[in-house]
């Protein structure tokens, strides 16, 4: 997996934001809000992480079962990929 695009994550207030930079921001409109689970798995993909080792960042990041942590894993990256933010 891959960002399709440039974007960078930053905090505001206690809250994450994705903002679109460079051609991106042309093309994208607006920002995109996350919590602090998808804020780290961002910067994962960011780092260029697969799922497996996204899914083992959250649950050493955070209080969450294998199983809650996979589904939140799948549904934001399959909510990443609808949104054509994933290649």
């Amino acid at each position: 997996m891959k960002i399709n695009g440039e974007f960078i994550v930053r905090e505001v207030v206690g809250e994450y934001i994705l903002v679109p930079v460079g051609d991106t921001a042309l093309h994208f409109n607006g920002i995109i809000s996350l919590n602090e689970v998808s804020a780290s798995i961002w910067k994962g993909l960011q780092e260029g992480k697969d799922k497996d080792q996204l899914l083992e960042g959250v649950l050493e990041e955070f209080d969450v079962s294998r199983e809650v942590a996979n589904a939140d894993l799948e549904e934001f990256l399959q909510l990443l990929q609808k949104n054509q933010l994933l290649v």
